[in-house]
């Protein structure tokens, strides 16, 4: 092992230029007299410093710049375990390899200019391998007087011992602090004057006091006030004698209240038995007077119970069983004798004896047991006549403190009228358990689903027929979430709303809440079906538990019946509000020409100007009732089509020349609409199909083009399109908004308001119903403002 810095041996050197003198090393902690100095020879000098260096106990080395030893004493041979001359050239990391990593930086802080400096190194040498080991080493430069340097100085003094004293000494006090800690009870210290100087984090916690509250005396404000003066008067007792403190109070606690503690103060002396501090303990003993108060309550209770209780009671203590206790009852019940300090085994007589095996039996085995429904013929009236009745009679060892058996205790109950009703419990049972039989057997077959469902739990007691169809067969155990949230098993609104736990009707009423015909849609693996649910709790009666009864009234049919009636119902209504308008509309102009008419014939002077009036009134007239006539159709259609399907007329149809014969008889409303219609329809587009149901659709088509395109160009295309004839006709007008692409289809529904176009709203029905009786698709692609495409796809040939 190497260390740090004495003073060296003179290593030999030769100066530039100075021929063989030798250049003596300078130490920084060498200190001879100059004087003395000049009158040694050089061979006293070498002898001098080997023989300071071979006797000091600490361990001496210099090393050269390549770290080879190039002195070394005894002391630090022994540290590393080697002998001085296998270190003598021998570089540092060859005799202390484990430790060279530790060492190294050390030497090349000195090769590289710096200053002395000592360290703790720890590690292990060939003395002992294996053990960790402290050492003290210091390490300084060895140079000429013109400041070269020459090698590096070391002294190393072994600390093992030290350390490890320290080392357990702190081990020692931490173990003392964390015990201190660990204690549950309050713990803490003062001075020998009685006052808190450090914090004590469990005393602190106890009482719930502040540091500064606690310092000082403070630490006493935390005793109840009715107890503090005495036990200020107990403490000062204490310290003025110089002896420990005990005493019970009762101590502030952090949560409210007081707890009762006893304190201990144990004094702590130091040299010449000054007292250096106090240490002290509260132990909290609330819990252990509450027990002892709880047990007195309890003996006092235990002796009431023993001379009240409607038992017949004795205790018989030793191998001879001798009475040491007998209540009233049992006195009563041994025909008014005496029994105390008497033995059983004196009794002579069959019942005795086989009372004795009994006591016996519990007394050598100590354990209990009770004998049921023992017969004992008796004057259990006192008046003379015999009679028998059954008692359980229980034998229970009592121990004494050493947990022997001492003493057994006899403890008789009469259960004759327990039996006689068990008796009649029986019998009334097994009626009842028929009368259950038959009543299963009746809501089993009701056509109402009900379940008995066990409060808390959720286990299903009995389901009837009706319910196991309900949930197909199976029902979700207890009240867990996953069997009702996102399973099989799930319940909404009827608006389709998830509901949680909390909201399950069942569940509600399991848990105590009322339920009468809340509806709720269940879902289950054989289908979703509308309930109305009633709950009520039936009491524990007849042997069986306290259960909640569920009726699940099936209204799904109920349900889909009234929605039918309400949307036709709406469909009613929205037909006579529109059928009311539109039939009216063209009888109004006709009422009001017809009126004209009336005061032409009455003014006009001539019958040519008359005639001439007439024809263009009758034009009008013709009009209206054409108009009026094609909303009659419309409503027949509708009829008809809604109705049993009306049998087309299929045959051999050209879809081109039909739409081309329909347009020819559109261009004059066309041109009133200032519409132009332009056709581009390939040849030869055929199929089996209805003509005059196609005359029909290409007709809608056009009427709601030239109505909702006015001023613009219609164009209609007929062609073939993936194997299917398709037909399309696009207008220029006011377009379509997204949300009523689908809606305009239905029955009298429109994407406008019939303030501004007319009609019933059943022309685009009519036509899908058309297309979709040809086994074809309709669809319109619009924006708004740009116009509709509406496209018919029909199977050709």
């Amino acid at each position: 092992m190497v260390g740090s810095g004495v003073t060296g041996p003179c290593l030999q050197a030769r100066r530039e230029g100075s021929g063989s003198k030798e250049a003596c090393v300078e130490s920084p902690s060498a200190s001879f007299d100059p004087e003395t100095i000049k009158t040694l020879s050089d061979a006293h000098s070498r002898l001098l410093l080997e023989t300071l260096v071979a006797s000091t106990p600490v361990g001496l080395a210099v090393v050269d710049m390549e770290q080879r030893f190039v002195q070394v004493n005894d002391a630090l041979a022994a540290m590393n375990g080697l002998p001085r001359a296998a270190h003598l050239g021998r570089k540092v990391q060859d005799i202390v390899p484990e430790m060279w990593p530790t060492l190294r930086p050390q030497y090349q802080r000195i090769l590289e200019g710096g200053s002395a400096q000592t360290v703790e190194v720890v590690g292990a040498t060939s003395k002992e391998l294996g053990v960790e080991r402290h050492f003290l080493v210091s390490y300084y430069p060895v140079r000429t007087n013109s400041g070269v340097l020459l090698g590096i100085g070391v002294i190393v003094s072994e600390v093992t011992e030290q350390r490890r004293a320290h080392d357990a000494l702190q081990a020692s006090e931490q173990r003392y602090r964390s015990l201190v800690e660990a204690m549950a009870q309050p713990v803490w210290s003062t001075n020998a004057r009685g006052e808190v100087v450090e914090p004590a984090p469990r005393w602190l916690a106890f009482t719930g006091q502040t540091h500064a509250e606690h310092v000082g005396l403070g630490w006493l404000s935390a005793i109840h006030p009715d107890d503090r003066k005495r036990v200020v008067r107990s403490w000062v007792e204490s310290l003025r004698t110089k002896t420990s403190y005990r005493g019970e109070f009762r101590l502030r606690f952090h949560a409210g209240g007081y707890r009762d503690v006893v304190g201990r103060a144990v004094p702590v002396f130091g040299e010449k038995g000054i007292i250096r501090e106090w240490v002290s303990t509260a132990e909290d003993i609330t819990e252990r007077k509450q027990a002892e108060a709880r047990a007195e309550n309890e003996r006092a209770r235990l002796r009431s119970v023993l001379t009240s209780a409607p038992a017949s009671i004795a205790i018989l203590s030793g191998e001879r069983q001798v009475f040491t206790l007998v209540n009233p009852l049992y006195k009563v019940l041994s025909g008014g004798v005496d029994l105390m300090g008497t033995s059983v085994k004196d009794v002579v007589s069959e019942r005795g004896t086989e009372y004795s095996r009994l006591l016996e039996k519990a007394y050598r085995q100590g354990e209990a047991f009770i004998e049921k429904e023992v017969p004992v013929t008796a004057d259990f009236q006192g008046n003379g006549v015999q009679s028998t009745r059954r008692f359980d009679v229980a034998y229970q060892p009592l121990r004494d403190v050493r947990g022997q058996v001492d003493s057994v205790l006899s403890f008789a109950v009469d259960v004759t009228d327990r039996v006689e009703a068990r008796k009649k419990l029986e019998e009334s049972a097994a009626s009842l358990r028929n009368q259950q039989q038959w009543l299963e057997a009746i809501l089993d077959r009701t056509p109402v689903a009900i379940i008995l469902v066990e409060p808390v739990t959720g286990r299903i007691i009995f389901a009837n027929q009706a319910a196991r169809q309900l949930a197909g067969g199976e029902f979700p155990g207890g009240l867990r979430e996953e069997s009702y949230m996102g399973g099989a098993h799930r319940f909404t609104d009827e608006a389709g709303r998830e509901l949680t736990m909390e909201e399950i009707p069942g569940i509600r009423a399991l848990r105590g809440a009322p339920v009468h015909g809340e509806p709720v849609i269940w879902h289950t693996p054989t289908g979703h079906y509308s309930l109305l649910v009633e709950a009520d709790t039936l009491p524990a009666q007849h042997g069986h538990p306290e259960a909640v009864l569920l009726a699940l009234q099936d209204v799904t049919e109920l349900r889909k019946t009234q929605a039918q009636l309400q949307h036709a119902v709406s469909l009613r209504d929205e037909f006579l509000t529109v059928a009311s308008h539109e039939l009216k509309t063209p009888l109004t102009p006709l009422q009001l020409k017809l009126q004209s008419l009336v005061r032409d014939a009455q003014t006009e002077q001539t019958l040519e100007s008359l005639r001439e009036r007439v024809v263009k009134t009758a034009e009008t007239i013709s009009g209206q009732i054409r108009k009026m006539t094609t909303l009659i159709n419309d409503l027949l259609e509708v009829t008809q089509l809604t109705g049993p399907s009306a049998p087309l007329r299929l045959e051999d149809v050209d879809l081109t020349d039909v739409v081309r014969e329909t347009v020819e008889r559109f261009q004059p409303q066309a041109a009133k609409a200032g519409c132009e219609l332009i056709v581009h329809a390939e040849p030869g587009v055929r199929g089996r199909w209805d003509r005059h149901r196609l005359e029909q659709v290409t007709s809608s088509l056009l009427s709601n083009a030239l109505k909702y395109g006015t001023g613009h160009p219609v164009t209609i295309r007929v062609e073939k399109a993936r194997g299917r004839a398709r037909l399309s006709v696009r207008d220029e007008g006011i377009g379509i908004a997204p949300g009523s692409l689908q809606a305009i289809f239905e029955k009298f529904t429109r994407a406008v308001s019939t303030r501004h176009y007319g009609g019933l709203g059943l022309g685009l029905f009519i036509t899908r119903q058309i297309v979709e009786a040809h086994h074809g698709t309709l669809r319109v692609e619009s924006q708004p403002g740009q116009g509709a495409t509406f496209i018919v796809e029909l199977p050709s040939r």
